[in-house]
This record gives structure tokens, C-alpha cells and sequence, in this order.
């Protein structure tokens, strides 16, 4: 009950609409109440019957009695047929209003929501609860409630006119009520958990989908698409026999239903006919009766949909809430510091990070210990092996993720003691997988700045080495980018990062291997973008290749999640420990791959720095 009560909370803002549409609900219900009582009153009424009572006018002939009621029945259909337009189209609008206004909560607490809660949820699964389950949710809230309280309205209003004709016929017909609703009860109650089952297992197979397709080009360059179909069989079937069992469970309980419908009309035949015959009730009662229990049998029917909608709702509203339900443990905190405008001074002191145990993994130290300054103007590099930290490092400064010891300040400043909105909006990102949301190339640099003239756009183009390209495009800044930017090369994906990162203007820049997945004539492009983008401002970068980080003034060694050296590029390289290993090593790559084409690598730098720096022919050095 706190599931739908926790769903009902959101009619609250419709209260007064859909007071209306219940109350069109009951209107139409009564109208309906009366059709089988006018029946039966024109049916004893023309037989001559004086115990019923006298509708019409005394002088009237049996024909006009029939007349009249028949004129009767059709206006009051005529008019049961405009209440129950309105009634339907206003729990449909009520329904999609609710699922509107869950969708939209859910939606915005996802985006409140940590990286570390990321972590642990598939994005598959979280779309089919924003999607599918939402969806669900919304026939309850709007079509089950109606339905509800048209089958109370029915039941009180029917039992309340049988006992007015017949008191004996109508206990008889109490007898099966007790039977039919607890059989709907425990019917729901064995329900709940097989829909919890399903959306489990469609939220795995939603999963399966997004993954196989947001990596397409994986499974078709190791050819594992049949690898990739056995898997959505497998996440498939479980769906097809979930669904299964559920079916099993309908089959066994809607029949019980049906069954004591019909037993309903059983006693009525057997118990009332006999009782016309001996004249202790009327042909008319009897007629009234039988209509009445048609009535009845259509909403007796509807309760098994009412439970199985009653109990998607619960088991959907479940999975929401609990999503609803999770505290952000990243959040402004109350009292936060607003400095207003920073330098961008950051220091590490004694930090360290442990990833927190789950399910699936244990706890996990990733820092220990990490102390260092990066000062205004400066450039600060991170390097070290695969899984030394690096990542994580860089992602506490804008708090993606707290530390677990010590404090990281700008400024002097806690981190945790400035508004998250501020902290962030001084941090700018180039990623080396560089996201483009499928818009114009003007909405994804204005992306952080969606209110910016478009001469500072085209500003922050040219800045990034990405206006010409761009003006390439028929459509210029209005071209779309497509899906992830696929319409762009991965260099020209980068530069449209840089700029849009030049565009909110950051104090605190941060460089995840800008440049590692690119081309050596693209590297240039986008280090001489790099260049105007770092002026200024407090830069983080890290790297694997190392010679995009031998000017920084200060570079940082991590391994294991320490800080094993530190220093200039020369002194790192005169210490002679894992820097200069990894820099030999880098070294000798690359005089191996000169050693096997020297020309065609020189030919492709030399057109890389002609395309950054272009001059005439004759100028030329020999």
C-alpha cells in the first residue's frame, strides 16, 4: 500500500480535475443502475402488477408505458454516452500526466545521482525502468482507479436495489461475493512477485541491447555476432518464461472467476425462476435481477485486470522508488563557501580513495596517500601505467567522487565546502573520448554555455583550430554532428571539445589523454588548440605518451595509487627510476617505427606542421 499511496501522491497536483473525472465516473455508474430497474418496473407494470411502483401516470395504456420507458433507457444512454467520453479521455490524461510527472523526478534524480552509482547500474537497466516500467504505472494511476471505484459504486448500487425488490433472492446472491474476492486477493498477492521477476529479467535483456548496439563496431570487427545472439537469446528467454509462469498462474485463477460469475446466474435461475412460478416475486424482478447480474459480471471480469494492473504497479513502483530512494552522497552542503571568483590554486593533502565494496567487488584502495600543489598558470602532468590512479586522481577535483581521506582545496577551500554547481563550472573537461550529443556543431560548443552569442561560438572555434572545417560543411555551425558525433572525424571531434571548453571559460582546465587516439598531423592540431585553451589557467593533464607532457612544470609518477616521483621532465630523466624507464621505452618505439618507414613518417610531419604553420615554397629550408 505505500508503493500506490506513494503513487497517488502525485494526483495531488490534478485534484481538482480529477475530482471531476471520478465524479463523472460515479454519475455514469448510477445512470447505468437504472436501465435494468425500468426494465423491470415496464415489464410488471404492462403485466398488470400493482406491487410495483407506478412510473408513469395512471391513465396511461400499456403501450405508452413501453414507449415511455424505451424513450427513457435511450436518453439515458445518450447521455451515459457524453459522461463516459469525458470519463475516459480524463483517466487517460490523468494517467499520462502522472507518468509525465514520475518520469520527469526520476529523470532529474539520475542526474543528481553520483558516478559511483553508475557504477554499479547498467544503463540498459535504467532505461527500461524510466521507459517501461513508468508506463505501466500509468494505467493504474489512471484506468485501475476508475475501474475501482465503478466496481464499489456497482456493487453498493446493485445490492442496494436488489434488497429494495427482493430481500430473500439478493442474500442468496451474497453467498459467492466472500469467495470471488478472496480468491482476487490471493491472486494478487501470488502476482506481485512474478512481475518483479519480469521486469528484472527485461531490464537485463534492455541492458544486453544497449550495450551489443552502443558497441556494434566490436562485435562485427571480431565477428561475435552469433556470440551476441546466443547472449539476447539467453536474456530473452528468461523474459519469454517469466511471462510463462504468469501466464500459468492466470489460467489457473481466471477461470475461478468466470466460474463464480456464472454461479451467480445459476442461483438466479434456480432460486428465482422457481420462485416466479410459485408468484412469490415478478417476471419484472426476476428480468431486474438478471440484468443487474449482467452488470455485475462485466466489472467481476475487470477485477482480474485491476489486480494484474494493481500489481505492475507495485512491483514497477518498487524499482523506481528505490532509485528515488538513494541519498546523492555528492551534494552542496549545507553552509558552502561561495568565494566568488578563483585563482585556481590546487592542493592535494594526504588524500587517498577507496573504491566502496559491492555485489559483484570488493573494496578497493586506489589512492593512498597523494599530496601536491598545481598553482595558477601552471601545468601539472599525471603519468604512470595502466590502473595506477590517474583517472580517479582528476576526478575528485570536480568531485565526481569524494575522497575517502584527507582534502583537496582551490583556493584554500574544501572542495566539499563549494557549491557543486560553482566547483564544477571552474572545471573544464577535454576527454580523449570525446562525447557529441547528435545536435549542431553550435549547440554542442554552446553546450555549457547555451545562452552564448554566436561570435563568441565562432571565437571559440577559431581558438580551438576548428572554424575552418567546420565552414567546410554546407550547413557550417547548423550541421548536425549525428549520433556521437559520427559525422566527424576523431580529431575533429577533439577541437570541438576544445572549444567547447574555451567557451565556458574555466579556471581549472583538466586533459585526459587528449591526444592519444588520434593521428600525429591531428596531435599538432589539436596540441597548437591546447595551447590557447591552457593559457591562463590551472592545468591537469594526464598522459600516456610522454612527450605531450615535457614542458609541464611539474609531473607527478603514479603507481599503485601513490606518488612515486615527481619533477621537471630533465629531472625526472636524470633520477633515472619509472619516468625515465617509461620515456626509454616510449623512445625506442619510436626509433623502431622509424627504423621501418623513416620516410613516410617524416613526410607526414612535414605536412602536419605545414597544415599548422603554412608557408610559401620558397621559404623553405632545405
Amino acid at each position: 500500500m505505500s508503493i500506490l499511496i506513494r503513487i497517488l501522491r502525485y494526483m495531488r497536483p490534478y485534484w481538482r480535475r480529477a475530482a471531476l473525472i471520478y465524479s463523472a465516473t460515479v454519475a455514469v455508474t448510477l445512470l447505468t443502475l437504472i436501465s435494468p430497474w425500468l426494465i423491470g418496473n415496464a415489464i410488471d407494470t404492462t403485466l398488470g402488477n400493482q406491487d410495483r411502483f407506478p412510473l408513469y401516470p395512471a391513465g396511461w395504456t400499456r403501450e405508452q408505458n413501453l414507449l415511455a420507458t424505451a424513450l427513457l433507457i435511450v436518453g439515458l444512454a445518450g447521455i451515459r454516452a457524453l459522461g463516459g467520453f469525458a470519463q475516459r479521455y480524463g483517466v487517460q490524461w490523468l494517467g499520462r500526466r502522472i507518468a509525465y510527472d514520475i518520469r520527469m523526478d526520476l529523470f532529474a534524480h539520475l542526474q543528481r545521482l553520483p558516478f559511483s552509482f553508475y557504477d554499479r547500474v547498467r544503463v540498459g537497466q535504467l532505461m527500461s525502468r524510466v521507459i517501461g516500467d513508468i508506463d505501466e504505472i500509468r494505467f493504474f494511476a489512471g484506468i485501475v482507479l476508475a475501474d475501482a471505484l465503478n466496481l464499489v459504486v456497482l456493487l453498493v448500487g446493485i445490492y442496494s436495489i436488489m434488497f429494495s425488490i427482493s430481500v430473500r433472492l439478493t442474500l442468496i446472491f451474497l453467498i459467492p461475493l466472500p469467495v470471488l474476492f478472496v480468491v482476487a486477493y490471493l491472486f494478487g498477492v501470488r502476482l506481485e512477485p512474478y512481475f518483479g521477476t519480469i521486469r528484472s529479467a527485461r531490464g537485463e535483456m534492455y541492458a544486453r541491447i544497449q550495450e551489443n548496439l552502443s558497441q556494434i563496431v566490436v562485435v562485427k570487427a571480431f565477428t561475435r555476432e552469433p556470440f551476441a545472439r546466443q547472449k539476447f537469446q539467453e536474456d530473452n528467454s528468461r523474459v519469454l518464461n517469466a511471462w510463462i509462469r504468469l501466464a500459468n498462474l492466470f489460467t489457473a485463477a481466471l477461470p475461478t472467476v468466470w466460474f463464480i460469475v456464472g454461479f451467480l446466474t445459476f442461483l438466479l435461475l434456480f432460486f428465482g425462476g422457481r420462485w416466479v412460478i410459485d408468484g412469490r416475486i415478478t417476471l419484472g424482478t426476476l428480468v431486474a435481477f438478471n440484468a443487474y447480474v449482467g452488470l455485475l459480471s462485466l466489472p467481476t471480469h475487470r477485477l482480474a485486470f485491476m489486480i494484474d494492473v494493481t500489481a505492475r504497479a507495485i512491483a514497477n513502483g518498487k524499482r523506481i522508488f528505490s532509485i528515488m530512494d538513494t541519498t546523492p552522497d555528492i551534494k552542496t552542503r549545507l553552509g558552502a563557501v561561495n568565494p566568488g571568483d578563483i585563482t585556481g590554486h590546487i592542493r592535494f593533502d594526504h588524500v587517498s580513495f577507496v573504491y566502496a565494496a559491492s555485489e559483484q567487488e570488493p573494496e578497493v584502495e586506489v589512492l593512498h596517500d597523494v599530496s601536491f600543489e598545481a598553482l595558477p598558470g601552471t601545468v601539472t602532468a599525471i603519468v604512470g601505467t595502466t590502473g595506477s590512479g590517474k583517472t580517479t586522481l582528476i576526478d575528485l577535483v570536480p568531485r565526481f567522487y569524494d575522497v575517502t581521506d584527507g582534502a583537496i582545496t582551490i583556493d584554500g577551500i574544501d572542495v566539499r565546502d563549494l557549491p557543486l554547481k560553482l566547483l564544477r563550472a571552474q572545471v573544464g573537461f577535454v576527454m580523449q573520448n570525446t562525447f557529441l550529443f547528435n545536435a549542431t556543431i553550435h549547440e554542442n560548443i554552446a553546450f555549457g554555455r547555451p545562452d552564448a552569442p554566436a561570435d563568441e561560438v565562432v571565437a571559440a572555434a577559431k581558438a580551438a583550430r576548428a572554424h575552418d572545417f567546420i565552414l567546410e560543411f554546407p550547413e557550417g555551425y547548423q550541421t548536425l554532428v549525428g549520433e556521437r558525433g559520427v559525422t566527424l572525424s576523431g580529431g575533429q571531434r577533439q577541437r570541438i571539445a576544445i572549444a567547447r571548453a574555451l567557451l565556458v571559460n574555466p579556471r581549472i582546465l583538466i586533459l585526459d589523454d587528449a591526444t592519444a587516439s588520434v593521428d600525429s598531423k591531428t596531435e599538432i592540431e589539436i596540441r597548437a588548440a591546447l595551447q590557447n585553451l591552457m593559457q591562463g589557467r590551472t592545468t591537469l593533464i594526464v598522459a600516456q605518451r610522454l612527450s605531450t607532457v615535457m614542458h609541464a612544470d611539474q609531473i607527478l609518477v603514479l603507481h599503485r595509487g601513490r606518488v612515486v616521483e615527481r619533477g621537471t621532465h630533465d629531472e625526472l630523466i636524470a633520477l633515472g627510476g619509472r619516468y625515465a624507464q617509461l620515456w626509454r621505452l616510449q623512445t625506442d618505439q619510436a626509433l623502431a617505427i622509424d627504423e621501418v618507414d623513416i620516410t613516410a613518417v617524416l613526410d607526414g610531419q612535414f605536412e602536419a606542421l605545414e597544415a599548422a604553420a603554412p608557408v610559401k615554397r620558397g621559404d623553405r629550408e632545405p
